[in-house]
């Protein structure tokens, strides 16, 4: 999937390049031209003829006035030059320019299920890069690449998150972590290797077998908690999912153990009565943290599941 992307990408990056090199005006004639169109600028260069006078300093005076003359014609000539190579090698995108060019990449984007605010980030930082910068012809591909790395690496900027440090320095006992997501998106698996990491940290944890709906459920729980050697509180199935969260919670009080992990079922975002159910156990249970599991396929529908 990510190979595709970065294909159509780059596909996308050089037919803007190509866009903009074309959007440089090249060289026509062998005239030289001031930046106002229809205008030419002649520079006229005075004709000294052999002075008959005799005095040696007047003859010198006039070998310095060619110097003169000679030194500011080849000065005047550099300045256009330059100016003139300025305007052919290099170019400036209005608003409009780098509207009509940014929806190719666009579309390569949204085309890929990536989501509206990460397209606008990306957009916004080439925009500042490419209307607001010169660009030097032939190195249209090359600041277009290289922005676009940038944006993507500032999104995925990690924040580090010690789980055991902050389960071991905070003041709530037990610790009480919930787990949301969609069907099948591998919550229990989760919650067992979250559940083994903390008894390598020396932290007891217990868990909660609160998804009481899916068949085989508390058994596929069960069977994870006896491989590492963590306690499994449940109910029957059918049972109400907040009663048996908080019994769970309940018992590491009276246990003392430091951390509760709580399974749910899973359930879809858009679900209004499972979407209720979840924010009862959340209000009665108060918990510390609410970890969302989702799948890493999902793609932009991702972000709005969270959000709910």
């Amino acid at each position: 999937m990510f190979k595709f992307l970065k294909e159509k990408l780059k596909s996308a990056v050089n037919r803007i390049s190509k866009k903009i090199e074309d959007k440089q005006t090249p060289i026509e004639g062998s005239g030289v031209e001031t930046e106002k169109k229809g205008q030419t600028k002649q520079i006229e260069v005075r004709k000294y003829e052999k002075p008959t006078d005799k005095f040696e300093d007047h003859n010198v005076q006039v070998l310095e006035q060619k110097q003169e003359v000679k030194e500011e014609v080849i000065k005047s000539s550099k300045n256009i030059f330059s100016k003139i190579k300025q305007k052919v090698t290099s170019k400036v995108l209005s608003q409009e320019e780098f509207e009509n060019l940014f929806w190719d990449l666009e579309l390569v984007l949204m085309e890929n299920n990536v989501a509206v605010e990460v397209i606008e980030k990306i957009k916004e930082d080439l925009k500042k890069q490419l209307t607001q910068n010169t660009i030097e012809r032939g190195k249209v591909q090359e600041i277009i690449q290289l922005n676009l790395k940038k944006s993507i690496e500032k999104l995925f900027k990690q924040t580090k998150y010690d789980l055991a440090t902050t389960i071991k320095n905070s003041k709530h006992k037990p610790f009480v972590i919930v787990f949301f997501g969609i069907n099948g998106a591998g919550k229990t698996t989760t919650i067992s290797k979250l559940a083994s990491k903390l008894k390598n940290n020396n932290i007891s944890s217990i868990m909660v077998a609160a998804d009481t709906w899916r068949s085989a459920a508390i058994e596929q729980l069960e069977a994870q908690g006896n491989k590492i050697g963590i306690k499994v509180i449940k109910h029957q199935y059918g049972s109400d999912p907040t009663a048996v969260a908080y019994d769970g919670v309940a018992f590491a009080k009276a246990h003392n153990i430091a951390c509760v992990l709580i399974d749910t079922a899973g359930r879809q975002h858009n679900n209004l009565n499972l979407t209720q159910q979840m924010e009862k156990i959340v209000r009665v249970i108060k918990p510390n943290l609410k970890v969302f599991v989702g799948e890493s396929t999902t793609g932009n529908d991702c972000i709005e599941q969270a959000k709910t």
